[in-house]
């Protein structure tokens, strides 16, 4: 009978450690959260944005598919902000995405790119850490993983530049956004490559908000095809690219041979201590400086145009540490003084605003003196 009893208890166990088995998420690896880029905050006229990169653990391997993030004030436990699968989050993973010209590195972890957005005037967290929600598609549950701990930059301010172009009616988008440029990685030789994080493209508008009249596919058509680019502060020429062709309004028709030429004609003016401003796809023949020059800020250098990987005549403009495009760090910037003149999807009436060392989120339609 002791026998009997013994092994119907034993078989008890075995059943009952099975089904805990079942019930228990894999282990998360929690310590595998951190944050491996920490820029600097910018402010625009209505957020202090911090910038930065989280590195995790391969965890599609451990069968968990990512819900949404949270990130927390860590001393308040408060969110401030939630980021969910349709927020532009790109999450960099092996096998990288092909991309012509690079041949990237095998990489062992993921990597995903924040930026955290604190309304002007509210305090700005001494640490930021975060939630991490998973669907356990093997055991059907949810897994939560806290991690990446981080102190903001708060005490050290971006660079200040003078605007690129002047006149009024302009758009600077692609920045201000979790999306292109800022979630832009390259991964090669050991080195991330972060040149696009900061970088802006810029359009310019008609009192319908329109971007050109005519022919799309007509360069003229565009109200800031051939404006005049302007240096965004004192330096060196440091390089120049011409004599590459331009593509026709938004036709998209110029074949790209080299990494270099996504470019097209441009401009790398050395400001000094890293800083490496780029003006991308200016006109073929237009430039109104030398390779070698010294320029002072607001001096015109160039024509925007529409050469290298362009949809459409605008200024790709970015400021790096390095001369290189891509495989450099992109670092934030503001600008010295902007008008604020409405925003664009808006027709409502807009008092002109004068806004000064702030970036501007990205639909905000913009005055230069």
């Amino acid at each position: 009978m002791k026998t009997k009893i013994l092994y119907n208890t034993l078989v008890l166990i075995f059943i009952l450690s099975i089904g805990c088995k079942k019930d228990k998420p894999i282990d998360p690896q929690p310590n595998k959260l951190e944050v491996v880029i920490n820029d600097i905050p910018y402010q625009t006229e209505k957020y202090l944005r911090i910038g930065y990169t989280l590195k995790t653990w391969e965890f599609s391997k451990d069968g968990l598919e990512l819900q949404y993030i949270v990130v927390l004030d860590d001393d308040s436990k408060t969110e401030l902000l939630k980021i969910e699968g349709t927020d532009n989050l790109k999450i960099y993973h092996d096998p990288l995405d092909e991309i012509p010209f690079l041949t990237p590195d095998k990489i062992s972890s993921y990597y995903l790119s924040i930026q955290l957005p604190i309304l002007l005037g509210q305090p700005i967290p001494n640490k930021v850490s975060h939630r991490f929600i998973f669907k356990d598609t093997l055991q059907n549950t949810e897994v939560i993983v806290e991690g990446g701990l981080f102190s903001p930059r708060k005490n050290e301010s971006p660079i200040a530049i003078s605007s690129p172009v002047k006149g009024t009616n302009w758009l600077f988008i692609n920045q201000s956004t979790l999306g292109y440029h800022f979630n832009a990685m390259f991964f090669q030789q050991g080195i991330i490559g972060t040149a696009e994080r900061y970088a802006f493209d810029n359009l310019q508008l008609n009192e319908d908000q329109v971007t050109h009249v005519g022919d799309p596919r007509i360069n003229e058509s565009y109200f800031n095809y051939k404006d005049t680019l302007f240096a965004v502060a004192d330096g060196a020429i440091m390089l120049l690219k011409d004599g590459r062709p331009e593509n026709s309004g938004n036709a998209r028709d110029v074949s790209i041979n080299s990494l270099d030429e996504y470019g097209g004609n441009y401009i790398i003016l050395n400001m000094g201590n890293s800083r490496f401003a780029v003006y991308g796809h200016c006109v073929p023949n237009s430039f109104l400086v030398n390779q070698g020059d010294n320029v002072k800020e607001g001096d015109p250098i160039a024509l925007l145009g529409n050469s290298g990987n362009s949809t459409e005549p605008h200024l790709h403009f970015q400021i790096c540490d390095e001369q290189n495009m891509f495989m450099s760090k992109g670092i934030p910037f503001v600008i010295k003084k902007y008008t604020k003149m409405g925003e664009a999807g808006s027709f409502d009436p807009f008092q002109p605003t004068e806004i000064t060392n702030s970036m501007m989120e990205q639909f905000t339609i913009l005055k230069f003196d």
